[in-house]
């Protein structure tokens, strides 16, 4: 991997995501400086420790060029994570980017602070895992996985391909997308199924109890892996793209009334039907992506 784009990169947000971009740089052949921090002050020592970034504490050391500071950490906590470095940073050569899944917050803030908005590039890998924290961290993390920069009409051509340039350096396919039509788009890909899978657990629980797993072959557990994901992020994208993702679930809806519906009716070329189609269209759908 190759990054020449920056001369030093400071991660905010020492988790899942933060702690990949920083073992990504650390394996790599980037000559720059890597800085991390963490509203944990403890996952900041943690990092240093590991020989992942150059400062030990939060107590960061005046940044004053070329440096792209990478926002990982929950959407509702983005503005307390640029205050804590607002006074270290030189703003005419400082560039910003984020890992946020929800846009419409991001666009709130820059909306109040104009002048961050020329170099604030709004990102989104595609990368994850149920599992969070710098312990679950991997280097490997973004190679082959998309990302998506959503540009803004006031961001410069430069700020764009530097980050892009960035994302690329750590593996990712890069692919841009509006930031709105983001939002729309992922509250139905990423946010519904979340939104299913930690309704579906909590059902189960409430049923079953301790015996929600003990009569199911794997599959049950792997359908509800994402009920595992982190509550604070999560909690903070059903807030921060509330308006979308309770359109999904409205549509949601109707669809599970559809089935619902036909099953009542015992009607069995109709659930046939449905089940084929429905089938189909996965298996098309995937083949394309092969």
């Amino acid at each position: 991997m190759n990054n020449k784009s920056f001369n030093s990169v400071l991660v905010i947000g020492i988790g899942l995501i933060g702690g990949s971009i920083l073992k990504s740089l650390s394996e790599s052949s980037f000559m720059g400086t890597s800085y991390g921090l963490d509203l944990n002050e403890d996952i900041t020592k943690k990092a240093h420790s590991m020989g992942l970034i150059k400062n030990s504490d939060n107590s960061l050391e005046k940044i004053d060029k070329n440096c792209l500071v990478v926002l990982s950490v929950p959407i509702l906590s983005l503005e307390e994570a640029v205050n804590l470095v607002k006074e270290k940073l030189s703003a005419e050569e400082v560039f910003f980017t984020d890992t946020l899944s929800t846009k419409s917050k991001v666009l709130d803030y820059l909306q109040l602070n104009p002048t961050l908005t020329k170099r604030f590039v709004l990102s989104h890998p595609i990368a994850g895992s149920e599992k969070s924290g710098l312990s679950n961290s991997t280097p490997s993390l973004f190679e082959d996985k998309l990302t998506i920069i959503s540009p803004l009409e006031l961001n410069d051509r430069n700020s764009l391909l530097r980050v892009e340039n960035f994302w690329q350096s750590l593996g990712s396919k890069v692919y841009l997308l509006d930031p709105n039509l983001h939002d729309s788009i992922f509250s139905q890909t990423s946010h519904l199924p979340h939104v299913i899978s930690y309704a579906l657990m909590n059902y189960l629980l409430e049923n079953l109890k301790e015996d929600a797993f003990s009569y199911s072959g794997g599959s049950l557990e792997d359908y509800t892996r994402i009920a595992s994901s982190d509550p604070v992020m999560w909690r903070d994208i059903m807030i921060s793209n509330k308006e979308q993702i309770l359109i999904a679930i409205e549509g949601f809806k109707t669809s599970l009334d559809h089935i619902s519906n036909i099953i009542e009716s015992e009607d069995s070329e109709s659930i046939q039907n449905f089940l084929s189609q429905v089938k189909q269209a996965r298996d098309n759908l995937v083949q394309e992506q092969d």
